[in-house]
């Protein structure tokens, strides 16, 4: 029997850490309809910024309310050391043309967006820092 509960110590001990380091959740493979869906900071943030916004292709405004566009897998960053979550998507059909990257914040409660259309230009919303545009242009 205390073979057993030696055991029991040492398979407990060696799942401890595992825990300790996957506290905080993965910021990339996570897809932007889902998270929108899912987090409001996400969501807030981002309907926030667009908000009255002249000059925005109809995907992009209605990226919320009706997520009709191709979204990859999102990539976590690192910017000043602090973490972020890049997603990009672009109108389907039309992905060379129409495009955009958002830059979140760890918690999603700060949201930056770089918009690319061939018709309406490029647009920048949110005030990013210089490393942060970084992260937004880059190909």
């Amino acid at each position: 029997m205390s073979r057993i509960i030696w055991l029991f110590a040492v398979l407990s001990l060696s799942v401890a850490p595992l825990r300790a380091q996957t506290a905080s959740p993965s910021l990339a493979g996570n897809y932007l309809p889902s998270v929108l869906a899912t987090s409001p900071a996400h969501r807030d943030s981002l309907m926030e910024m667009l908000k009255g916004q002249p000059g925005l292709p109809f995907w992009v405004r209605a990226l919320v309310r009706q997520p009709r566009y191709v979204a990859l897998a999102s990539e976590e960053v690192a910017v000043k050391d602090k973490r972020m979550q890049l997603f990009r998507a672009c109108e389907p059909r039309t992905c060379e043309s129409s495009w955009i990257r958002v830059l979140y914040s760890e918690d999603g409660k700060r949201a930056l967006l770089y918009v690319s259309d061939a018709k309406l230009g490029i647009k920048i919303f949110g005030d990013p820092t210089p490393e942060e545009l970084t992260f937004l242009t880059r190909s």
